[in-house]
C-alpha cells in the first residue's frame, strides 16, 4: 500500500492537514515533528477516480465524530507522513540503550 504498512513507525512532515478546520474542537492531531505508528490503512476513492491512503495511529485515539457516512473515527491523509526505516531508527536505539556493565564474579 505505497510503502505503508500496519505497526510501521512514521513521521509528521506537514501537520496543515485538509480538514482540520473541520474538525471539532478537542480533537487530537498529529504534529510536524512527531513519530507516530500506523494502527490502521484506509483507501478512500476521490471522485477523479484515484484512490488516497488514510491513516489511523497508535498514539492517537480519537472518539467517533459524525460524518457524510455515519459515526467515523477520524483518519489522516497519508501524504503529511513519511514511512520511517526500522534499521535506521535501531542504530538511534542502540546509542542511548541503557549500558548494562556485565559483573564476572557475584559477591557472596
Amino acid at each position: 500500500m505505497d510503502g505503508y504498512r500496519l505497526g510501521q513507525l512514521v513521521a509528521c512532515i506537514d501537520d496543515n492537514l485538509y480538514f482540520t478546520g473541520l474538525c471539532p474542537d478537542g480533537m487530537t492531531l498529529p504534529r510536524k515533528g512527531a513519530v507516530y505508528r500506523i494502527r490502521t490503512i484506509e483507501a478512500f476513492r476521490v471522485p477523479d477516480g484515484r484512490h488516497l491512503l488514510f491513516l489511523r495511529f497508535d498514539e492517537i485515539r480519537n472518539p467517533e465524530y459524525p460524518s457524510s457516512i455515519g459515526p467515523y473515527e477520524p483518519v489522516f491523509d497519508a501524504r503529511a507522513f513519511k514511512p520511517l526505516d526500522d534499521r535506521r531508527i535501531d542504530v538511534f536505539r542502540r546509542a542511548f540503550a541503557p549500558i548494562v556493565r556485565r559483573v564476572d564474579v557475584v559477591p557472596a
